[in-house]
């Protein structure tokens, strides 16, 4: 049986394995999150009808979202409601962003009609995870989110307790009619589809795979790995 003779570069060694881990890594959270979203989509969504509130209309905040329905970029308008001794947040209007355009602006945005004249509020429960680490920031002043945190939109609103669930409720379209909330999908189950999130886990596996490959074709076309017969036994 033939030998292995290995002699690996130190430093290409170590950066080797620190790039496969970190590929590696990407990979499993990419497969968790491809889990955790089909799981999450076949998890019906609770739905709630509340019919005795009061409008807030001074406290509109905005949330930057994607529609996976029109496949839009815009603004989410979260119209808070006194129900109860606690506040809701109701999602019940999206404003599609304009290249070049200005972010809403909450002292020409109307407070959702229907919200105003009383109408009952139907809508799906939604109780969102708290923010990434690589959410941006906030601008408090413009009242624009680019994740839901319920606790500081309500803050900033200027209100009191905060409901640690919102209501996605229906949309009115531009023809007038309603269409479903197409962010009324259980927490984990976003508009990204879980087969992208497969798609991204195998493209990780794939480029440690390669990076492997590449590694050990590299000593041998240095001479730093390469199968040798073994030595014949001396006389």
């Amino acid at each position: 049986a033939r030998m292995i003779r290995f002699k690996p570069l130190p430093l290409m060694s170590l950066l080797s394995v620190i790039a496969f881990a970190v590929l590696i890594s990407l990979g499993r959270w990419q497969w968790e999150r491809y889990d955790d979203k089909t799981r999450a989509a076949a998890e019906p969504v609770a739905e709630m009808t509340i019919a005795s509130y009061q409008p807030i209309e001074a406290g509109i905040q905005f949330v930057r979202g994607f529609r996976s329905d029109t496949r839009e970029l815009g603004w989410r308008v979260f119209a808070p409601v006194q129900f109860g001794q606690f506040v809701v947040f109701v999602d019940s209007d999206f404003i599609v962003f304009v290249p070049g355009g200005r972010p809403p602006n909450a002292r020409e945005t109307r407070f959702p009609a229907s919200l105003r004249l009383g109408e009952p509020i139907t809508g799906a429960v939604i109780r969102p995870e708290e923010p990434g680490p690589f959410a941006a920031p906030p601008n408090l002043l413009g009242r624009h989110w680019y994740a839901v945190d319920l606790p500081k939109m309500g803050r900033n609103a200027g209100v009191g307790a905060v409901a640690d669930y919102y209501i996605a409720a229906a949309y009115v379209g531009a023809d007038g009619r309603t269409v479903a909330n197409p962010f009324a999908v259980a927490p984990g189950a976003d508009a990204l589809p879980p087969a992208r999130h497969l798609g991204y886990a195998l493209t990780w596996y794939g480029l440690a795979l390669v990076l492997m490959a590449v590694y050990f074709a590299y000593h041998v076309s240095v001479g730093r790995l390469a199968f040798a017969a073994p030595r014949a036994p001396r006389q």
